[in-house]
């Protein structure tokens, strides 16, 4: 059993309409015997990834929903509306998490803005996912992160790519109950595995019940991600935690 908890849709000139990606995205979890997965939405209204509005039309909520979502939401961008919009969402059981594109986008994880995010997230039992790792990585650094738990600690955070390659940074953090950590990307570089699997390991040992499988797909190769973690050496037991079982705790799947 696999839920793959980290993806988006496919982009690029082959893909001219929501649905024929919605298709690919079927299409991709039923070659790679993926159960269910979590498409996350962009936090701008016009994105080739689709906006939470959109994800949300084309995934609707049915008793066998293979596809749920994760609604996208950025300060910068219409943001009161947004809030109202994630608000019914969550409302009507439609979305599953929200995503902050730290990193992408130029503000900070604390971001005073962002009280009334963590509020909603709280009051409706939500994870909050945010992007780590990369090129402007000091808008969601570990540290930030950190002063969020402080503030919030019963908040579900989700470090989206483990601050990617600097996977050691997330044990500053594995002292927060509350704080998860999304393996998407982490397969992305086939030089650097080797390394890789070392840290990855090492976070799995320490805590086994919260780290997710999430492979980033289209951006990076979901049939490579499960090759990934099948390959390590981990009890039967463990690896379906990752593959499946915290996915399905943490997002109330």
């Amino acid at each position: 059993m696999i839920i793959d908890a980290h993806l988006h849709l496919p982009v690029g000139e082959k893909f001219r309409t929501l649905q024929e990606k919605k298709e690919k995205l079927l299409a991709e979890m039923n070659e790679n015997h993926v159960d269910k997965c979590i498409v996350i939405a962009d936090s701008w209204p016009e994105s080739e990834i689709g906006s939470t509005d959109e994800l949300t039309d084309l995934f609707p909520v049915t008793e066998e929903q293979r596809v749920l979502v994760a609604g996208g939401i950025s300060p910068d961008v219409s943001f009161r509306e947004s809030l109202s919009k994630l608000n019914g969402y969550l409302d009507r059981r439609q979305i599953v998490g929200i995503k902050l594109y730290t990193g992408h986008e130029k503000f900070y994880l604390d971001d005073e803005r962002l009280s009334e995010v963590y509020e909603t997230a709280l009051r409706y039992n939500v994870p909050v996912l945010f992007h780590s790792g990369w090129d402007d990585a000091q808008y969601g650094n570990a540290d930030l992160a950190e002063k969020v738990l402080g503030k919030y600690p019963e908040l579900k955070l989700v470090c989206c790519h483990c601050w990617y390659p600097h996977i050691q940074k997330c044990m500053k953090l594995i002292k927060y109950p509350n704080m998860f950590f999304d393996l998407s990307s982490v397969a992305d570089d086939a030089d650097t595995q080797n390394d890789i699997a070392d840290s990855v390991m090492t976070l799995i040992e320490k805590v086994p019940d919260r780290v997710i499988f999430g492979s980033d797909s289209f951006g990076c190769s979901m049939k490579e991600h499960i090759r990934f973690i099948g390959s390590l050496d981990l009890a039967p037991e463990t690896k379906q935690k990752i593959f499946y079982d915290n996915a399905k705790r943490i997002y109330q799947i």
